[in-house]
């Protein structure tokens, strides 16, 4: 049974032998679109028409899955024939079942008009949503992706079509006869592409488990890191935080229930938000609007109104949940501030806004919030009381309110309001000694005088 489609075999295969196909003959044609530029021969003009209909719309489809816009224009190079396809291919002779390949290195889609006859028109679309992944999935990794992810992702982008089942039967055939690759063995294009029956469902199986039990973001996160990776192996556990034979295992015992139906969900023709959700109910709010955008992004581009109206409902909550921790952070930093009436309006607004997201997780530290503004309110009438006192000359009165005054601004980390009532406490400490002394001075002067006094009775009296 032919598979439609041996993709990167040639891509891969001319990166390591260039020049291969470097000689091209002078006799193309040039239809120019928004994002590509077609070459086509005389006499595939309506071709080229038909082709520049659609595939604007699949590259904003595939940037939009992925976050990511590849370089344009891109090359598609529409071959009239397979003789000339292998003539400027010299490697492709003998391989069977190529209709279009990638080739990352010259920014470059080929499309072998013939081997498209009979495909439907969506698998005729699924050939460029399948090329245009790989070049983006080997931007995105910096050329690091292994063969069996490119594979299985580019089958996992393109749309459902009847080539679909056809896979599933290849796949349930392999399971029946043992004949499942080992993971690793997808890391060795050779194996890959000698065995592309099992190889290529099985791969495909691959991506829609990963995608399935992390999300498709995962999986994008995935790419990235397999640019700073050192292999597939390394890159699986940085991104999925389990052992790739713990990730096998758990395929191999999940992927009875793909081949049972499973096969047919698809996060990007029935997108599955519960990841998103998962994310608001966890108050990652961050988190949730990032994959939240992405995901709106690609609905529009689909007929999922629905689904777009519920993610744009969610975003609504993300972005709500990001509002809440501004403030509380704004309330933190108030209080950090010694603002205490600022914080006061922050955390006010940040308790509504939460109880608006039914989001209690924050309840208790907004709580303590409120109870250092409280405190701090009152350390403030407290030390505005001790200098009214100081006014009127009740030193006493005021210094012990002006201790207290510190010690409340001391517990709250206040240091510089806690030093204006030290200081204060200090002015007071030195006018109750200046007072003291001149009352013992005025007592002093009051004890002569009285001597004096009696000294000149005495004189008087003498006289």
């Amino acid at each position: 049974m032919r598979l439609s489609r041996l993709l990167a075999i040639l891509t891969l295969v001319l990166l390591l032998v260039p020049g291969l196909a470097a000689a091209q003959e002078s006799d193309w044609r040039e239809r120019p679109t928004e994002h590509f530029d077609i070459l086509y021969i005389d006499g595939d003009q309506a071709t080229s028409e038909r082709y520049a209909g659609f595939i604007d719309a699949i590259y904003d489809e595939v940037s939009a899955i992925f976050g990511h816009r590849t370089a344009t224009p891109i090359t598609l190079r529409l071959y009239p024939t397979l003789a000339r396809y292998q003539d400027a291919n010299p490697l492709a002779r003998g391989l069977a079942g190529i209709v279009a390949h990638a080739d990352f290195r010259r920014h470059e889609l080929v499309v072998v008009l013939p081997q498209t006859a009979a495909q439907t028109p969506e698998e005729v679309k699924n050939n460029i949503r399948h090329e245009l992944t790989h070049l983006v999935a080997a931007e995105l990794s910096d050329d690091r992706l292994n063969v069996g992810f490119q594979e299985g992702l580019a089958q996992y982008i393109e749309r459902p079509a009847p080539e679909l089942e056809t896979r599933i039967k290849l796949l349930q055939r392999a399971v029946d006869q043992d004949r499942l690759l080992a993971w690793s063995d997808l890391d060795d294009r050779d194996t890959v592409y000698q065995n592309p029956d099992v190889s290529y469902p099985e791969s495909l199986s691959i991506a829609a488990f990963l995608v399935e039990r992390s999300t498709f973001a995962k999986m994008r996160e995935f790419l990235t890191i397999s640019a700073r990776s050192s292999g597939y192996r390394s890159a699986l556990e940085r991104t999925y935080a389990a052992t790739p034979d713990a990730l096998e295992r758990a395929w191999r015992a999940w992927l009875p229930s793909y081949l049972a139906g499973g096969y047919k969900r698809n996060v990007l023709t029935a997108y599955d938000l519960t990841g998103a959700e998962a994310l608001l109910r966890q108050g990652r709010y961050a988190d949730a609007k990032t994959e939240l955008q992405t995901a709106i992004e690609w609905l529009r581009t689909t007929e999922q109104s629905d689904v777009l109206q519920q993610a744009e409902e969610l975003l609504t909550r993300g972005v709500a949940g990001l509002r809440a921790e501004a403030l509380a952070g704004a309330a933190r930093a108030a209080l950090e501030a010694g603002d205490y009436d600022r914080a006061a309006e922050a955390v006010l607004q940040a308790q509504h806004a939460y109880a608006d997201l039914g989001d209690t997780r924050q309840s208790a530290v907004l709580a303590a919030y409120a109870q250092r503004v409280e405190r701090g309110k009152a350390a403030r009438v407290s030390l505005e009381q001790a200098l009214e006192l100081a006014r009127s000359l009740r030193y006493p009165q005021a210094r012990v309110i002006a201790d207290q005054a510190a010690a409340a601004y001391l517990s709250l980390g206040d240091r510089t309001r806690a030093e204006q009532a030290l200081a204060l406490r200090a002015f007071l400490d030195q006018r109750q000694t200046l007072l003291g002394a001149a009352l013992l001075l005025l007592g002093l002067a009051g004890a002569a005088a009285s001597v004096v006094r009696r000294l000149t009775v005495r004189e008087a009296e003498a006289w």
